[in-house]
């Protein structure tokens, strides 16, 4: 544990807080131009989800279409009709990606995968960093190669964050960075299932929630293929409202 790690979980309210939080839910608005270039368009728009903070399990409702609901696992993703029947379902969903392309399209369960992880992990933090095996240890401050705006991140206090094998996470290996507040306001990271490719996070619009905080809108940067520094506008867009804490 590091003094910045107690520091950053006071200021998300507190370990103890934490500790009795048992689900997370949100209405989570999903756009930017990823999803049309993995040929994956169920995400887009608004989803109500909820994620269970005592296991990996995520429940997108109305995924997909009208009725039906997207459950995350890390061993297995399914898409339920109305009375809970398994319609669909991909076990191993993280062997099923080619890692070696970036734009190899997906289907409807392999896109329910990448959300379902990603959002357990982004509604957890920063709880999820105190879980069993995860290894943080903070880093002098510095400003990134890659930033959106010049300067905008140099002067964050960073935790390098290693997670075991057994949380599905983006890669083991993460930034996170911390502003004067404690606030996380970016993370960086290399996706597994998108050919390992640099992502940029950017997070803002904190807000208490029945005495947690939690951020409320995340964009995801990639670097210009055809030059330094990163695309302009973000690739993936993440959007949070009405958060609801069981």
């Amino acid at each position: 544990m590091t003094s910045l790690l107690d520091f950053v979980l006071e200021a998300h309210g507190g370990r103890e807080r934490w500790s009795k939080v048992t689900t997370v839910s949100a209405v989570l608005r999903i756009g930017g131009p990823m999803w049309s270039m993995v040929q994956a368009p169920d995400v887009l728009g608004d989803h109500d989800v909820t994620v269970d903070l005592g296991r990996q399990h995520t429940v997108f409702h109305d995924y997909h279409q009208a009725g039906l609901r997207g459950v995350y696992t890390p061993e297995r993703v399914t898409l339920l009709d109305e009375n809970g029947d398994t319609l669909r379902e991909l076990r191993d969903p993280r062997a099923s990606f080619d890692r070696s392309a970036a734009e190899t399209p997906w289907d409807t369960l392999q896109a329910l995968y990448f959300v379902g992880y990603a959002t357990w992990n982004y509604l957890t933090a920063p709880h999820l960093l105190t879980l069993p095996g995860v290894r943080v240890k903070e880093l002098s401050p510095e400003q990134p190669a890659l930033d959106p705006q010049p300067g905008l991140s140099g002067g964050w206090r960073r935790l390098a964050v290693t997670f075991p094998d057994d949380l599905t996470v983006h890669n083991s290996d993460q930034t996170f960075y911390y502003d004067e507040d404690g606030l996380q306001r970016r993370m960086d990271y290399a996706p597994q299932v998108t050919g390992g490719t640099p992502a940029v996070h950017m997070i803002d619009g904190h807000q208490e929630v029945a005495g947690i905080v939690l951020p409320t809108r995340r964009r995801v940067f990639v670097p210009d293929p055809e030059g330094p520094g990163l695309l302009p506008d973000p690739f993936i867009t993440v959007d949070y409202s009405d958060i609801r804490v069981g």
